[in-house]
């Protein structure tokens, strides 16, 4: 049995919607297999979505009265207050946890137990999810230890001091370990018309209102391309029934979901995918291997979700379609890219070849081994400084943390 004194314990910090808060639990879920005796506490804002997310991975929550800074006459100083009742509830929680590390998830939750782990001298590292950083990330930088990135165009969004290291976007074990069975042959796409051929959609926890109509009327153009098509989509809670009728009166074969639990299967059993632009959900689709058409949604923070989609069709591993403000050009441009995908295999070859070749399936573990090499104050030295070079860009390393040096560097 562990000693209670040298067991370590990891806070994870903020949190707010899903997209923070899965590689969060990624993170965690691979700690507890390494070491079922680390102690893990998610510390976060006071959403229900945030409590039941992490309630359901099997973590303790904690929350803290927190909220997105507010600039409204009447919202200005009850904003500032909780945050700083969050700042003071945070350092008691530090205070009685005394953890090896926090690591700070990202959104407005994350932001008091950063600070109070930086008052309090504890290790920090930073998970970034986007290619464009958010402004939580950009403002804690410069009191990490460490930033982990999805992808070395995100360096660029920090500020030139700031320690970074390309980890990818950390997922759930059983969606990474497609990209084992994809190496070995395991799991291969249909090769002939008789074989069954489904196409997932991914209505996505934000503006799947928008994007059910939108393929809806897509695929109404499209129905006799479908023949011999299966469609699984999962609608959100809203549109369920509205989607379903509308399936029924075009015939087409579809399973209706509002959401899907099981969705390392459904990955494997996907031939296409369309699907917004979500930082977790493209780490997922590289890791299955899928060919597939990105809607990102438009209203998304600092446009991240067209800059994750537009970093993907530029390497030829998705097809982009942007969502205009005319509704009839975004039925159009998807129509056009759903007749080339369904009816090319070449072409859907060509890019599950290239989104394969983005993923990264052990972010997790690569984040681990950054946070242990900070905590443990033992940098290796044959590993590179990790700070930008003098292009701006990060420098590449194995997957383990370099000498870090500097504000914020590791404290023994």
């Amino acid at each position: 049995m562990t000693n209670l004194s040298s067991r370590r314990t990891v806070i994870f910090a903020g949190g707010g919607t899903g997209g923070h808060l899965f590689p969060g639990i990624a993170v965690a879920q691979e700690l507890i297999r390494q070491d079922g005796d680390t102690r893990v506490l998610f510390v976060g804002s006071e959403k229900p979505l945030e409590r039941d997310i992490v309630g359901q991975a099997g973590f303790e929550h904690i929350a803290l009265p927190s909220e997105s800074p507010s600039f409204a006459p009447m919202r200005v100083v009850p904003s500032l207050l909780n945050n700083w009742r969050a700042y003071r509830q945070a350092r008691t929680i530090l205070a009685r946890e005394t953890p090896s590390v926090v690591i700070g998830l990202g959104g407005f939750a994350s932001v008091p137990p950063v600070l109070a782990a930086r008052r309090a001298r504890i290790p920090i590292v930073l998970l970034e999810q986007n290619v464009v950083p958010g402004k939580a990330t950009r403002w804690l930088s410069r009191f990490a230890n460490v930033v982990c990135l999805p992808w070395e165009e995100a360096a660029g969004g920090l500020p030139k001091s700031t320690k970074t290291i390309v980890t990818g976007n950390p997922i759930r074990q059983e969606i990474e370990m497609l990209a084992g069975e994809l190496a070995s042959g395991g799991l291969t796409p249909p090769r002939s018309p008789d074989e069954d051929r489904s196409l997932l959609v991914l209505g996505g926890s934000q503006g799947a209102t928008t994007l059910n109509a939108l393929v809806l009327n897509a695929l109404e153009g499209v129905a006799t391309q479908l023949i011999g098509w299966r469609i699984i989509h999962q609608t959100g809670a809203s549109d369920l029934d509205e989607i379903r009728q509308r399936y029924a009166h075009l015939k087409l074969d579809a399973d209706v979901q509002p959401f899907l639990h099981d969705m390392a299967e459904q990955y494997r059993r996907a031939t296409c995918v369309i699907s917004r632009a979500g930082a977790t959900t493209l780490a997922e689709l590289a890791c299955a291997g899928l060919p597939a058409i990105l809607v990102p949604l438009p209203t998304s923070a600092h446009d991240h979700q067209r800059l994750n989609a537009q970093l993907f069709a530029d390497r030829n591993a998705a097809l982009l379609i942007p969502q205009q403000a005319n509704a009839e050009a975004s039925i159009d441009l998807l129509q056009t890219a759903l007749v080339s995908l369904l009816s090319d295999d070449e072409r859907q070859q060509q890019l599950r070849d290239a989104i394969r070749s983005l993923a990264k399936p052990n972010a997790a573990t690569t984040v681990i081994d950054a946070m242990d090499e900070i905590w443990r104050g033992v940098p290796d030295p044959g590993q590179v400084d990790v700070t930008r070079n003098s292009h701006g860009a990060a420098p590449r390393t194995n997957g383990r943390l370099g000498r870090v040096r500097g504000r914020g560097a590791a404290r023994r």
